[in-house]
């Protein structure tokens, strides 16, 4: 059974979503996360919900599709395929400039659309296989594959210090030892899919989980984590609720 795939479509014209919307429902892997005529609105809701693909029209009133997608690119997967689709060619150098999946001429025609689609499905389909063998690799030797918003990152596991969550983000990040930068994961990266790395990672609360190899100690009555010197001013606080984990995971005596 194939992978859904998932979109989000940004046009200002009502019939023009409603057609595109028709054509894509009868592709059983495909669904439509949302509909949006305002750029400005779109913007917040692909940040969030990062389709697959991304269905934009060119000319809107209040941004053009290219600026939209200009505004947004730091903040999306690398990923995300973006469709430009417009009745105007006059668009298609500066969609090609911004790394454009595609383009589509309205009117289009089905068989474009269904290239579209099949085109995504063996890019993607090809990708999926080439990033699992890739950690199936190099989760030896200490080393892991994290895939990140630019792509896949081989991190070795001694330069991870901790892995923190962003709830205005919706991601888990990577703090690496070197110089403390953030390096944001995928969105469908979880906290059992980082524990399961290495079983030198703890979690000590719901949004941070540990490199132990750098935890010195954990204060009882306030459950303080000070990580060893000279990381040892990070502020980390654990909860209650993991505190009996890690004490089960670190305790000998």
């Amino acid at each position: 059974m194939s992978r859904e795939i998932t979109i989000i479509i940004v046009d200002d014209d009502a019939k023009s979503i409603k057609r595109l919307c028709d054509d894509l429902s009868t592709f059983p892997d495909v669904r439509v996360l949302e509909t949006l005529q305002s750029p400005e609105k779109a913007c917040k809701s692909i940040i969030n919900k990062q389709p697959d693909i991304l269905f934009l029209d060119v000319e809107m009133p209040e941004m053009t599709g290219i600026e939209l997608l200009r505004r947004i690119q730091p903040e999306i997967h690398s990923d995300i395929k973006v469709v430009f689709y417009t009745a105007y060619d006059k668009y298609l150098i500066d969609a090609l400039r911004v790394s454009a999946f595609d383009y589509l001429f309205k009117p289009y025609l089905p068989d474009e659309l269904t290239a579209i689609i099949e085109r995504y499905r063996y890019k993607s389909g090809k990708t999926e296989k080439i990033e699992q063998s890739l950690s199936n690799l190099m989760t030896q030797d200490n080393v892991i594959a994290v895939q990140t918003l630019t792509g896949l990152t081989m991190v070795n596991i001694e330069k991870i210090l901790l892995f923190q969550f962003s709830k205005e983000l919706r991601s888990w990040q990577l703090m690496h030892i070197d110089d403390y930068k953030l390096h944001r994961l995928r969105t469908n990266i979880s906290a059992s899919d980082l524990l399961t790395f290495n079983k030198t990672f703890l979690q000590i609360s719901k949004d941070c989980i540990v490199n132990m190899q750098y935890l010195a100690t954990i204060e009882n009555k306030t459950l303080r984590c000070i990580l060893c010197y000279p990381h040892h001013e990070i502020e980390l606080i654990a909860t209650q609720r993991f505190y009996k984990k890690i004490r089960e995971a670190v305790m000998v005596f």
